[in-house]
């Protein structure tokens, strides 16, 4: 496994590690999507602002080009349609179906930039589906159906984000995080009421939107431009482990048989193939 391999390998998992409070923290705020949306994005702005001008002060904050704006309006867009699916549906679906995003990426990766994934990660991804469309059985006749429809739509549109910043793959995109962050702060409010926060709420916010979620996706964003967009994708996944157990043991929000079946079914299949990759890279470097 070549140094860059790796670099990426580790950004983007201790990212997702980080990332995976990210729910239970949404969960213990307690407020609508919209204010908290305006937090998350106007906090995020300020963090990743500061951390590029500390450790990057070469880049530019504000850029005008297509690939820096396609990525943060692309980001923007996952984070409201995150928020938003959790307050409608549980947090497992809500990450078992975001785990959808190795399909997206593999195929707008070869359709946009000519990245080709081996078969073994498209039987990956087909097993995968079959696993999501399990979890979202139950939903079809009930109210979580919106919050399981905003998931995928957050699905599709992060994985975008990823194929979008490994085709400039020598290029840090970090500062996009910025101009994101103000899309996703005007947009919370416009329609929410970000000052009506009261107690606790105000701790769980700050912790959520200054550490987690700036410290996650400066990590996350660096990742695919080290390895393969549709790797990033399955390196998510490890957030539809630790999430929903985190929300479990802190606030008893089990998940559903279903989702648990649909869920073992996209964790061993990613454990299998991980291994097979890391066979293959091991055997293509003798």
């Amino acid at each position: 496994m070549n140094t860059e391999y790796a670099k990426g390998f580790l950004l983007t998992a201790l990212g997702v590690i980080v990332l995976s409070f990210d729910a239970l923290l949404i969960r213990l705020v307690d407020t609508d999507e919209f204010s908290l949306l305006f937090w998350r994005g106007l906090l995020m702005t300020l963090m990743v602002s500061l951390w590029t001008l500390y450790r990057k002060p070469e880049l530019k904050l504000v850029q005008l080009d297509l690939p820096y704006i396609r990525s943060a309006i692309l980001f923007a867009l996952s984070s409201i349609f995150f928020v938003s699916a959790i307050h409608h549906t549980s947090v497992a679906n809500v990450l078992v179906i975001i785990s959808a995003q190795p399909l997206f990426a593999a195929i707008i990766a070869q359709f946009t930039i000519g990245e080709k994934s081996p078969p073994i990660t498209w039987l990956a991804i087909a097993i995968c589906m079959l696993g999501i469309g399990w979890v979202m059985q139950d939903s079809w006749s009930t109210p979580n159906l919106t919050g399981d429809l905003l998931a995928l739509a957050c699905a599709l549109s992060l994985s975008s984000k990823f194929v979008n910043d490994r085709a400039v793959k020598d290029r840090d995109m970090t500062p996009a995080l910025v101009f994101a962050g103000g899309i996703i702060a005007l947009v919370g409010w416009l329609w929410g009421a970000p000052l009506s926060l009261q107690g606790n709420q105000w701790g769980w916010m700050l912790l959520l939107c200054l550490i987690v979620i700036p410290i996650a996706f400066i990590l996350i964003t660096l990742g695919p431009t080290r390895i393969p967009a549709a790797e990033v994708g399955m390196l998510m996944l490890l957030e539809t482990i630790a999430g929903p157990l985190l929300v479990w043991l802190f606030l008893s929000e089990a998940p559903s048989a279903n989702t648990l079946i649909g869920g073992s079914i996209v964790i061993l299949t990613l454990f299998t193939h991980s291994l097979l990759k890391l066979r293959s890279k091991h055997a293509t470097a003798r």
